[in-house]
This record gives structure tokens, C-alpha cells and sequence, in this order.
């Protein structure tokens, strides 16, 4: 991250407050010391004026120590804010606040892939907007690469094979699902892609293969990747998988019970359920989705949308029985926030388990909307 370290030089022991600062922050983020940055830091008083140059909006104000440099953040902010200068002021840049930071300086310039656009359905949640809202560069694939690419994979599709408890298709449909995994592969060497979403449906109409068993693969493998060329679900599952090194995975909200919430979607990464079985996927009743059972007490629901808006609950796992009418990996959870579903910001939510609220909500000290 770039950064512009500000101190009065009369201030008394200035290289003792510099290095205590550098040490701290450098535990967290690259430290990059330039004249246009991305953050000034604020050591002591007397740095109002000096700050005045590096405003713009987006700017990161960070007071560090106790020799004044809040109350001369409060100044500078205070002044930006009348000359309509969007700053955001982190008064204490606390482990969360500064693991954010990390994971935001982690994502500048990364390149992720959109193969094949966007679904048509997903008429807000495919912009392109939360992708620049976190630096990240939006890479346009064709389909037609992956189908120029794909091959089977006799190894992979016995490895799957056997870790799977049911099967409930054949050994025949699982191994042509190997073909996109294979596919996807090259494609993320060819274009050093950092993370990946897809418009997969298509593939189960054109090829009668579809994405879920590559795609739960992938995201095992600690490659983020998104269904349905969802950006917004995209951005969410980097972001929480980077800041808690948990592996996310999206899914749809299925049905309500009182304050009870079932999701479900057809592919989840291997890594996350205690076991999984292999089904077809659910809109089709061809090819291979993954069926899994999640072992956990509690889970985190989170949402990532365009101009800084975000969304977090945390929940409890209700035991329930597996339901063929809807999408194969499935969970229900008790949420006893009033306040879940009145302000939504798009249809895929996306869920780690354990409690990771905390952390998320700190996103709110950094210029996003919680709603």
C-alpha cells in the first residue's frame, strides 16, 4: 500500500514514533512510502496543513501513537469533508481493521477472469463496479476457450470417486465433469488469473456438463471462483476467504420456516462438509452436482455489493432432512436478527462456518455500509 508518513519535526523523539509505526503497520500491509498514496499516516499535531496536498477521495487518514496525531486527523478530515473530499478516518487502527487493509492491498491490480459473461438473471449482481471497488481487473473469456480446452481426467475422476460416500450417478457422467475442471486449469495459467467466475449454465445446455464438480475443485483448491458469472458473490468469497482463510461457498436462499432459513446450492468445495455425496444438478437432473453435509454449529452469511454496501449475519445450523427438490448441498439455519432479508443486495449469499461477524463488520471503520 502506498503511504505518506506525516510528523512535526520538533516534535521529540521523531525516529522512535517513524519506526514504532513502520513496525506496526509493516506487520500487516507492504509499505510503500509515496507522494501519492493510498493512506497518510498522521504521527503527530502539527501535520494539518502539510496533509492538505495528499487529499482525495478514497484517501485512508490513520492517526498513529498518542503525540496528537487524532486530533490532527480530526482537523484534516474535518476539512475534507467541507471541501466535499471523501476521506475515511480510521481513528485506531486495530488486528481487524489492519487485516482488512491487508486483504484490500493483497487484491489491487489481481486479475480475475469472467468466462462467458454474466447470466442473463442476475441483473444487478453482475456488475463489474464491486470488482473496481476493490482494485480488482476484470479479465472477458469466451466460453469457446473452454470448450477448446476441455479433456477428461481418468486420475481425478477416481480420486473423486472414491473420497464421494453415495453416487448417485454414473462413473461416466463424473469423469466428462472432469473435462471443464481440466479446462478451467489452462485458462487460469494462460491469463494468471487470481480468481474466476462462470456463466455455467450455458455448459449444461450446450455441453450437457456442468460446473459444479470443477468449480467445488477449484475453490478446494484455494482458486475462488464464482457461479453464474456473479461478481458480487465473487468479490464476497475472495474477500472473506482472504481475511479469515476460511473457504467460502455461495448458495441460494431456498426456503423460510419462521426464523428458520434453508440455502442451498448444487457444488460446494470439497474441503468444507464432513462428507459428500455425488448427485446430478438439481435444474437439469443431469451431469454432477455435489451433495454435501456440513458439520458445523454455527455458520457466517455475508454479501458484498456495489458502492461499498455489505451485509453480514451470523447463524445456527438446524439438523434437517436431505430434500431432492431443491439444489443438492443444503443448510438450515436459525438467524434471530429481525433485520435479515429487509435490506437485500442480491440473490447468492455466501457462507463460512463459525462465527466471523466480528471481523467482517470492521469494514464499516473503512467507508462501507453495513445494511
Amino acid at each position: 500500500m502506498k503511504i505518506k508518513f506525516l510528523l512535526s519535526p520538533i516534535a521529540y523523539k521523531v525516529d522512535e514514533k517513524l519506526k514504532e509505526a513502520k513496525e506496526y503497520l509493516g506487520k500487516y500491509i507492504n509499505l510503500e512510502e509515496s507522494e501519492d498514496p493510498d493512506a497518510i499516516v498522521l504521527l503527530t499535531g502539527g501535520t494539518e496543513e502539510e496533509a492538505l496536498k495528499y487529499l482525495k477521495d478514497g484517501l485512508f487518514i490513520i492517526p498513529f501513537g498518542k503525540a496528537n496525531g487524532l486530533a490532527a486527523s480530526l482537523e484534516v478530515q474535518a476539512y475534507a469533508k467541507e471541501k466535499g473530499i471523501k476521506t475515511i478516518l480510521i481513528t485506531k487502527p486495530n488486528e481487524n481493521i489492519m487485516n482488512i487493509l491487508k486483504v484490500l492491498d493483497e487484491f489491487k491490480n489481481k486479475k480475475v477472469g469472467i468466462i462467458g459473461k454474466p447470466s442473463d438473471w442476475l441483473i444487478k449482481s453482475g456488475n463489474y463496479d464491486v470488482l473496481k471497488d476493490f482494485g480488482l481487473e476484470p479479465i472477458e473469456i469466451s466460453l469457446k476457450e473452454v470448450e477448446e480446452n476441455l479433456k477428461e481426467d481418468p486420475s481425478l475422476t477416481d480420486k473423486i470417486w472414491n473420497l464421494s460416500r453415495e453416487k448417485k450417478i454414473t462413473k461416466e457422467e463424473l469423469l466428462k465433469a472432469t473435462k471443464v475442471y481440466t479446462s478451467l486449469k489452462k485458462i487460469i495459467e494462460k491469463y494468471n488469473l487470481y480468481a474466476l467466475t462462470i456463466r455455467c449454465f450455458d455448459l449444461a445446455i450446450n455441453l450437457k456438463i456442468t460446473g459444479c464438480l470443477a468449480l467445488s475443485l477449484l475453490n478446494s483448491e484455494g482458486i475462488i471462483s464464482s457461479c453464474e458469472g456473479d461478481t458480487e458473490a465473487l468479490v464476497t468469497m475472495l474477500f472473506v476467504n482472504k481475511l479469515t482463510n476460511k473457504t467460502p461457498f455461495m448458495a441460494n436462499l431456498a426456503d423460510i420456516e419462521k426464523d428458520e432459513y434453508t440455502f442451498a446450492h448444487c457444488t460446494i468445495a470439497i474441503n468444507i462438509p464432513e462428507y459428500f455425496n455425488l448427485n446430478t444438478h438439481f435444474e437439469t437432473l443431469s451431469s454432477v452436482g455435489i451433495e454435501g453435509y456440513i458439520n458445523s454449529e454455527k455458520i457466517t452469511l455475508l454479501r458484498i455489493g456495489r458502492n461499498k454496501k455489505f451485509t453480514v449475519f451470523t447463524g445456527e445450523v438446524v439438523k434437517r432432512p436431505f430434500e431432492e427438490n431443491m439444489c443438492r448441498t443444503q443448510i438450515t439455519v436459525k438467524i434471530k436478527d429481525d433485520s435479515f432479508l429487509k435490506n437485500p443486495i442480491g440473490n447468492h449469499f455466501v457462507i463460512v462456518l463459525g462465527d466471523e461477524e466480528e471481523k467482517i463488520k470492521s469494514l464499516e471503520k473503512l467507508g462501507w455500509e453495513r445494511v
